[in-house]
Order: structure tokens, then sequence, then C-alpha cells
């Protein structure tokens, strides 16, 4: 298997690291974009599990797609 380039870049102000070919490819990957349950912008109506693993993330400066999800629900729009 041939060995994928890590590149650095600033996200939220702080040096993060990254496989080059799946930076950006957050949103194509986790199932939360696409779940009846998830509402980022309204932390108190959002997925329990959805603000857990946002808390991980801003508190480890980490970016976690949702790739299995036993509370997922397939949004119809």
């Amino acid at each position: 298997m041939a060995r994928k380039m890590i590149v650095s870049y600033v996200h939220h102000n702080k040096e993060v690291f990254v496989r080059e070919d799946l930076k950006g490819k957050h949103r194509d990957h986790c199932l939360c974009f696409i779940c009846d349950k998830f509402f980022p912008d309204d932390r108190e109506k959002n997925c329990r599990i959805a603000n857990i693993v946002y808390q991980v993330d801003i508190t480890f400066d980490l970016v976690t797609p949702v790739w299995e999800c036993p509370d997922f629900k397939f949004k119809f729009t």
C-alpha cells in the first residue's frame, strides 16, 4: 500500500495535520450531514451523539466524521 502524504494547515487558529487526500472531505463522509437528527446550529435540539463528538473535536482540535451510528435517521429533503 502506498504511503499517503500528510500535510499541515491552520484550522480554527490551530496547526493540524491531515492526510492530503482527505483534507476538506469531512462532510462527504460524515453521516451527520444527511441525518434528520442533526441540527448543528441548535445544540439543544441537536443529536446527543453529535453534540458529544463535537465537544471532543473542540476540546482536542479534531475533525471526526461519523462513519457508523446506531441513531441515524435518513434526512429526506
